[in-house]
């Protein structure tokens, strides 16, 4: 990102382009104020990497710019590069609380929390590199999962499946064999005889 230079027409972009920045590492020079919105307000239009974040209301210097949207297509094809884990709401929840490490050294937070973080199945490693801000390591909350079950006149639980064989709906007193999908989606297959339930992470 050195010496490069971002057009912006409004301060949502401003704002962006900033975040991308601060995520890097960068910051402006000689302020800790995040978005500086009073310098857009006042003109600026052009925001300036080199060795630290500046801007400016024209491009006195005539450098190369680039307009908001091909540097946002930048990102994108960089962020390629980036590990996705998939976690819970409660895990990344924990996750942001260790990531904040109010009161305490970040190194504190990660001795602290230390058996949680053994417990999540991503790898340690991983785990440290994004609570380092490691661009490259990204952890997001899975999307919550449901699948349907009645029971029978045994009193056990069936799970609604569909059969591989027939491609029809079926049942099953297996739960790893059962339909499981999104609430929008699992609807779509109740009726009255079946009750929704979520699919804890992991089982």
């Amino acid at each position: 990102m050195t010496g490069t230079v971002v057009h912006v027409t409004t301060l949502e972009q401003w704002k962006s382009v900033l975040d991308v920045w601060y995520k890097q590492g960068h910051y402006w020079l000689f302020t800790n104020t995040k978005y500086q919105e009073s310098i857009f307000d006042d003109g600026g239009r052009y925001l300036f990497l080199d060795d630290c974040i500046t801007y400016s209301v024209s491009n006195p210097n005539s450098k190369p710019f680039i307009e908001y949207s091909e540097f946002m297509a930048q990102q994108k094809e960089d962020n390629k590069m980036t590990t996705v884990y998939e976690v819970s709401q409660s895990v990344f929840d924990e996750l942001q609380r260790i990531k904040a490490h109010e009161g305490l050294s970040l190194i504190g937070a990660i001795v602290g929390h230390a058996p949680f973080i053994k417990f999540i199945e991503v790898g340690n490693k991983a785990i440290l590199r994004y609570l380092a801000d490691d661009p490259a390591i990204e952890f997001k909350v899975k999307e919550q999962l449901y699948r349907l079950y009645l029971v029978d006149v045994l009193g056990q639980r069936n799970y609604f499946t569909i059969s591989n064989a027939t491609a029809l709906p079926d049942r099953t007193v297996v739960k790893e064999k059962a339909f499981v999908e999104t609430l929008e989606e699992i609807k779509k297959w109740q009726t009255p005889a079946w009750e929704i339930e979520e699919v804890q992470h992991g089982k």
